[in-house]
């Protein structure tokens, strides 16, 4: 069924469809939520509807889980740079099991609007005996500040042009989920930031 839906989607998003692909993708997706090639043909389709925090959300999802050498990764990696929602040194996770590109690989996303210069946010953590891999996620107070990474614990993470405001900091278990740390994060103009977690 995934298959067939991906399948729509990619005629679809073939014949400019975007907005019928985009919902065939969406509903693969929901299906199949840790499949890196859906997650990219999704944001593909959005982006090229001008649906900017959905794009951003599907490519970092992408970045974060996907083979650092895939062509999904790196397309996305690309997209969300030039968003200036990504620096452009990024950490990545292994995927839980190898992904293979898709056969049909949907037209190039969109650029992305240029974005406004923000500053760096840095967050440093304590490593642990044992301990895993960890998501950290910057949310800002509405779904376009979302930045995600997903590091092994005590790895310094950075979140390059963070608009100044309020913002809360996640950490958790990437493979249990458990919350680690949750605390509310100011960013000052003009000032970068450093987080010692420690």
């Amino acid at each position: 069924m995934t298959v067939q839906l991906k399948q729509e989607g990619d005629a679809l998003a073939a014949r400019g469809d975007y907005e019928a692909a985009a919902l065939k993708y969406q509903a693969a997706v929901n299906q199949e939520p840790e499949d890196i090639s859906l997650r990219f043909a999704l944001g593909t389709a959005l982006s090229h509807l001008g649906r900017r925090e959905e794009t951003v959300q599907q490519f970092r999802f992408v970045v974060a889980r996907g083979r650092p050498d895939s062509p999904e990764v790196q397309a996305a990696r690309r997209w969300l740079i030039a968003a200036g929602e990504l620096g452009e040194t990024v950490s990545f996770a292994p995927p839980k099991s190898p992904v293979a590109p898709s056969a049909a690989t949907p037209t190039a996303p969109v650029s992305p609007p240029a974005a406004a210069q923000g500053v760096k946010v840095t967050v440093k953590t304590e490593p642990r005996s044992g301990a895993g891999e960890v998501k950290i996620t910057l949310e800002g107070p509405n779904s376009e500040q979302v930045w995600l990474k997903t590091v092994r614990l005590g790895e310094p993470v950075e979140f390059s042009n963070v608009s100044p405001g309020s913002y809360r900091l996640i950490v958790q278990d990437r493979e249990s989920g458990n919350e680690i740390r949750n605390q509310e994060v100011t960013v000052a103009p003009g000032k970068d930031v450093v987080l010692d977690l420690k």
